[in-house]
């Protein structure tokens, strides 16, 4: 996708030519885009506002593209796994980690399979296809969930006090010395 921005009224129907192609190699998906291509087969052009609308839209798609590109890989077949088998009895599955909770994204969204983190409350990237979109700081700990999750519910259980897969206070004391309550280890395929 290449983006050209007009800087003469003489170059600004060649721009328009190459930001409808862009356009159009998007409009599937993106209905900004979809709008646009119709209106300029319409009218033969765009606004000042929509050229520009358009620009920054191409601009900031290609700049998802190439981070997408970037993302590091990573496995977290054990955690997928996880959710899944939750997922089954729960409709939406949250497990705690140290200062992390991961989620799983609506089968119905544009992130269906995905898995979101959180840390402190605040959104801070998501695992998505394999890949992760976030801080570099936060992949430890995922591996580290995905290379044990029992272990890993346990270590949180101990340590707070409450259950990593449903949030509740643990206070049967067979719950308490496990780290994790009987029925979420059962829900969450952590026996």
């Amino acid at each position: 996708m290449g983006i050209f921005i007009p800087h003469s009224n003489n170059v600004v129907s060649k721009v328009d030519a190459n930001l409808i192609k862009d356009l159009t190699e998007i409009s599937s998906w993106n209905s900004f885009a979809s709008s646009l291509v119709e209106q300029y087969s319409k009218r033969g052009s765009l606004s000042d506002k929509q050229t520009g609308a358009a620009i920054a839209m191409l601009m900031k798609v290609k700049a998802n593209k190439a981070q997408k590109a970037d993302a590091p890989s990573i496995d977290l077949g054990n955690v997928v796994a996880m959710f899944s088998k939750a997922h089954e009895a729960i409709k939406t599955p949250r497990f705690r980690f140290e200062d992390l909770v991961i989620s799983r994204a609506p089968d119905h969204g544009v992130n269906a399979g995905a898995l979101y983190v959180k840390v402190n409350g605040d959104y801070a990237g998501k695992v998505k296809e394999g890949k992760w979109f976030g801080s570099q700081d936060i992949l430890p700990k995922l591996q580290q969930i995905s290379k044990d999750p029992l272990s890993s519910a346990v270590a949180y259980g101990r340590r707070t006090g409450t259950c990593a897969c449903c949030g509740k206070e643990l206070t049967v004391h067979e719950s308490i010395e496990r780290g994790i309550g009987p029925i979420c280890a059962e829900k969450w395929g952590l026996l």
